[in-house]
C-alpha cells in the first residue's frame, strides 16, 4: 500500500499529460459531482478548490439519489474508480433521465459500460490501483477536463506547480508520515482530526484513510463550527483516551488562530497532540501534501499494528448486503 501512495508522482505526471485530451461544450449553471468513498472525495476537493478559484457553483452528492433540481442545465460528473459502486451506478441511471450532460470518471467496470451505452463523455483513469490511492489520477483528470471545457477550477499552471512541489518533497512527506503513525500508535486513544473549515475536506479524507487502512474509528472536528457545538462536548466527556492530530495552514492567520484555540482545549484535558503543518505554495499543493501525508501515515500505522491495509472486510460484507438493500 505504501508503494501505491509513493506512486502518486507517476499518477500526477500521467494526468498532466492528458490534461486537455477530453472536453465538453455547453453552458451550465452548476457542476454536480457524485461518488462514494475514495472516489467521492474528489467531489469534496473540487468543491473546496472551486470555493477558492472557481466561478461555477459545485454541488457534491454522496448517495444514490439525484437532487430534485437536477436538469439539462447542469453538468454532471459521476465518479467511481472501480466502476461498480452500486450507489453511484444508481445515481448515474437516474441522472441520465434528467440531464443529457453526464461525464463518467472510472477505470472501467459497469460505469464505463453505462457511459458508452448512454453516449456520455468518458474519462478513463489507470487501472490496477487501490481506489483510495488513485486520488491524483481522478482529481487531475477532472480538473483538466473542467479547465479545457471552460469551467476552470484550477489552471494547469497551478496543477503543474503542485506536482513539482510533491515530487520535490515526497521524501520529507514519507519521513513525517512515519512520525505521525508512531505518535498515534504510541498513544492509542480515539483519534481526533482537528482543523478549520478551509481544510475540512482534507480532514474527511484523512479520516477515511485511517478508517480503511488502519482500521480505527476517527472523529473529525472543524472550526469555527466546532466552537458552537463540539467544544461543549468536551466539558464533561466520559472517561477515555483521545489522541489529536491538528492540521494547520501557516499562511491562513485566522484559521491558524482557530486551530490554536482548539489545541488549547485539548491540552486542558491532557490529550496527546501532534500538529501537522501543511506545506505548499497553493491551496491545491497543500491539499495534495496533506492527503499524501495522512495516507502514508495511515498505511504505516496499519503496518505498526500488524494489519493489512488492503483488507476491508466490513465494506465487503456491506457490498454483499447491498444487493438486497438496493434490490438488484
Amino acid at each position: 500500500m505504501i508503494e501505491q501512495y509513493l506512486g502518486w508522482i507517476k499518477q500526477l505526471e500521467s494526468a498532466l499529460r492528458e490534461w486537455s485530451s477530453v472536453r465538453v461544450s455547453g453552458s451550465f449553471r452548476s457542476i454536480v459531482v457524485a461518488g462514494m468513498g475514495g472516489s467521492g472525495i474528489v467531489g469534496d476537493y473540487v468543491y473546496a478548490l472551486s470555493s477558492v478559484y472557481g466561478k461555477t457553483p459545485v454541488v457534491v452528492v454522496k448517495t444514490y439519489s439525484v437532487p430534485s433540481f437536477l436538469s439539462r442545465e447542469d453538468l454532471v460528473l459521476v465518479i467511481s474508480y472501480s466502476g461498480n459502486t452500486i450507489e453511484t451506478l444508481r445515481f448515474a441511471e437516474e441522472a441520465s433521465e434528467k440531464s443529457s450532460s453526464i461525464v463518467v470518471v472510472t477505470s472501467g467496470g459497469l460505469l464505463e459500460e453505462f457511459g458508452r451505452r448512454k453516449g456520455c463523455t468518458v474519462l478513463l483513469v489507470p487501472k490496477g490501483l487501490v481506489p483510495r490511492t488513485s486520488l491524483p489520477s481522478m482529481l487531475y483528470r477532472v480538473l483538466g477536463f473542467l479547465d479545457v471545457s471552460g469551467y476552470t477550477v484550477v489552471q494547469r499552471s497551478y496543477a503543474e506547480e503542485a506536482y513539482v512541489f510533491i515530487r520535490e518533497t515526497i521524501a520529507d512527506i514519507r519521513e513525517e508520515s512515519v512520525k505521525i503513525a508512531e505518535f498515534v500508535h504510541r498513544n492509542r486513544g480515539l483519534l481526533i482530526l482537528a482543523g478549520h473549515a478551509s481544510h475540512g475536506p482534507l480532514l474527511i479524507r484523512g479520516k477515511n484513510e485511517f478508517n480503511e487502512n488502519s482500521k480505527i474509528p476517527v472523529k473529525v472536528e472543524i472550526a469555527p463550527e466546532w466552537m458552537h457545538n463540539d467544544i461543549v462536548g468536551w466539558e464533561k466527556p466520559y472517561p477515555g483516551k483521545y489522541t489529536v492530530l491538528s492540521v494547520v495552514d501557516p499562511d491562513d492567520y485566522t484559521g491558524l488562530k482557530l486551530v490554536e484555540y482548539m489545541e488549547g482545549v485539548y491540552s486542558e484535558h491532557g490529550f496527546p497532540l501532534y500538529r501537522v503543518v501543511l506545506r505548499g505554495g497553493s491551496y491545491l499543493a497543500k491539499l495534495l501534501y496533506g492527503s499524501l501525508l495522512l495516507g502514508l501515515a495511515s498505511a504505516k500505522l496499519a503496518e505498526l499494528r500488524g494489519l493489512d491495509p488492503l483488507v476491508t472486510e466490513s465494506i465487503k460484507k456491506y457490498k454483499e448486503a447491498s444487493r438486497t438493500i438496493y434490490k438488484c
